[in-house]
């Protein structure tokens, strides 16, 4: 049995396999090749669209380099002031990207497998988000197997205008969920799994925060035995587009599609169909044609000042979640609350995704302190095919979230636990002092109140 952990990112996409026989499972992380024929364990989330209105995915070479459409899957999960594409166009290019993404893998794997996809989102918004992922998962099943028939050749030929008309975003229903075996999960949950099966993280609350191209997602949880209990998790829409001006970018790049229209659901696909034909492509527009994907190389890419701007947001976030454990502590314990935020001062904050690899963006928020880079440490490295070659190139913090995600489950319903539970050890051991406090000494004998039920009424 084979699961696919897919990591559909805002830059990039990143793929793991478990190939389950028996209790044992190996996992292994799709490679793509580029133009130039290097392989790579992620392929840019991008598509192109050249003059004859043929779409490319991926690792573009130049001669098909066109009019180039990112951040789809940003703009279809969650809004954005800072692009202008809808989320109605976002899911065709979202469905046509994953269509391609599944054309690859049937030819790899055949068609055994159940995909397991990531999805930004907070606690509040699981269902609805749940829901957009496989309304765009199950149009992208149905180009590949009803419309084209598997035939990725076909899929490829076809032109902008006839692949419109061929795509139906299906609405969203729990049988067709389940008919195509498809599971969900919070970002900020995923790679939680395969991260603390091993003990390396000590038991006790811990904050994860994973730094993505479009998002950054944040979970709150403690391991008990060797298990992660998720309390909170949430996603705020910045991530390193965000801090590298990017976004600022597209807006430009798609306003300029639609340039002398008002902006509406179909004037992506309007403006792109007026070229057709003309020849026009747009190798260097605003900077953007010039990179083949959306990765950010160097910290001197991200902007100062929206540094300041997005650990302020996520400083809020993040004492807003304090506040929850606060209010808890305060009203079920008598211990003073000073004493949880000196405890909280050695507590885990473990930082994964893209961005957590600048070190400027590996910051401190409230009491947690011990900032911890996902590492091979926290993986079960025997399980995993090329993991020297892995760590070698320093993927452990990108490749996590889809690792995690690849673990096969059989249901996608999180139990978020309520932060009442959190301190029912220290409330078990203050009743026990209370109820050692209740015992005296009468004729020669140990009594406590507790054992009986009327005295204590």
């Amino acid at each position: 049995m084979i699961t696919v952990g897919l990591d559909f990112g805002t830059h990039q996409t990143k793929i793991c396999i478990e190939k389950k026989e028996g209790v044992e499972c190996s996992y292994s992380f799709v490679k793509y090749k580029d133009d130039k024929g290097v392989e790579h364990y992620t392929i840019p989330s991008v598509i192109s669209i050249n003059n004859r209105g043929l779409l490319s995915y991926g690792f573009i070479s130049n001669k098909d380099r066109g009019t180039t459409i990112r951040y789809f899957k940003q703009s279809a999960f969650c809004t954005s002031p800072e692009i202008t594409m809808s989320q109605s166009d976002a899911m065709y290019f979202s469905a046509w990207y994953l269509a391609y993404i599944l054309f690859d893998l049937e030819e790899r794997y055949g068609k055994d497998f159940v995909i397991q996809m990531g999805a930004p989102t907070d606690s509040g918004h699981y269902e609805e988000v749940k829901q957009v992922a496989v309304r765009i998962l199950v149009s992208a099943y149905r180009l590949v197997e009803d419309v084209f028939q598997n035939d990725k050749a076909a899929f490829l030929s076809c032109n902008i205008e006839s692949l419109k008309d061929k795509t139906e975003i299906v609405s969203y229903s729990d049988e067709i969920k389940d008919e195509y075996g498809i599971l969900v999960f919070p970002e900020a949950y995923a790679c939680l799994k395969p991260l603390t099966s091993r003990g390396k993280i000590a038991t006790g609350m811990s904050l994860m925060i994973d730094i993505g191209g479009g998002t950054t997602d944040v979970s709150f949880f403690t391991i008990e035995n060797k298990l992660p209990q998720v309390y909170d998790f949430f996603s705020i829409n910045k991530g390193l587009n965000y801090l590298t001006n990017a976004l600022k970018e597209e807006q430009q790049h798609l306003s300029d599609l639609a340039k002398h229209q008002k902006v509406h659901s179909e004037s992506i696909f309007h403006k792109i169909l007026s070229r057709l034909g003309g020849g026009e492509t747009n190798h260097t527009h605003n900077n953007i044609e010039a990179k083949p994907d959306s990765n950010v190389h160097s910290v001197d890419e991200l902007d100062p000042e929206r540094i300041k701007q997005y650990v302020g947001e996520l400083k809020k976030e993040c004492n807003l979640l304090i506040q929850k454990l606060q209010f808890e502590f305060t009203h079920q314990t008598k211990i003073p609350l000073y004493r949880l935020n000196d405890a909280l001062q050695s507590r885990p904050l473990i930082y994964t995704g893209g961005g957590s690899t600048f070190k400027r963006l590996q910051v401190p928020y409230f009491g947690f302190k011990d900032k911890k880079l996902i590492s091979h440490q926290e993986w079960d490295t025997k399980s995993i095919v090329d993991v020297q070659e892995i760590i070698k190139l320093g993927l452990c913090p990108i490749l996590s979230t889809s690792y995690g995600l690849a673990i096969s489950v059989a249901s996608d319903n999180i139990e978020r636990k309520p932060f009442t539970d959190i301190f029912d050890k220290i409330r078990s051991d203050e009743y026990e002092e209370e109820r050692q406090s209740y015992k005296y000494q009468s004729s020669g004998r140990s009594f406590s109140a507790y054992d009986d039920w009327d005295a204590i009424k």
